[in-house]
C-alpha cells in the first residue's frame, strides 16, 4: 500500500487509532462494494436533504440565486448548475454533460447556461 508517511500525524487518523480499541472483535468493516454502493448513496441522500433544507430556509424572504459555469474534465465539457440562498451560499444542483451542445458548434455562453438552469427553477 502506498500510504504517505505523514498519515501518522493526521488528527483524524490518530483519533481512529485511539478509538479502535473500543471496537468489538466481531466488527467487520464495510466492503468496497458497500462503500461505493449503499453507503455512498446514503451519504449523498443525507447531504442533499441537508443542503436542500438550508437552501430553501427563508427562500421567500431572501430569494434564491442561480449560477452556472463551464468546465472541461478529461476532454468532457460539463456545465455546473449552482444555487445560493440566505443560509446556503453554494449548492451544486446538477452537472450537465454538454458534449452534444459543443459537438454541434455550441458556445459556452450565458444563453446556454440559462437554458439549462431555467428547467431547474
Amino acid at each position: 500500500n502506498s500510504l504517505p508517511f505523514n498519515l501518522t500525524c493526521d488528527s483524524k487518523f490518530l483519533a481512529m487509532i485511539k478509538n479502535a480499541r473500543f471496537v468489538p472483535v466481531t466488527y467487520v468493516p464495510p466492503s468496497r462494494k458497500d462503500i461505493g454502493g449503499r453507503l455512498l448513496i446514503e451519504n449523498y441522500n443525507i447531504h442533499m436533504t441537508e443542503t436542500t433544507s438550508k437552501l430553501l430556509q427563508d427562500a421567500e424572504l431572501f430569494g434564491l440565486t442561480a449560477m452556472g459555469d463551464h468546465t472541461t474534465i478529461c476532454k468532457y465539457p460539463l456545465t455546473n448548475v449552482l444555487f445560493a440562498g440566505g443560509h446556503e451560499h453554494q449548492a451544486l444542483i446538477d452537472v450537465i454533460d454538454s458534449s452534444d451542445h459543443m459537438a454541434f458548434g455550441g458556445a459556452k455562453d450565458a444563453r446556454y447556461i440559462a437554458s439549462k438552469i431555467m428547467p431547474l427553477m
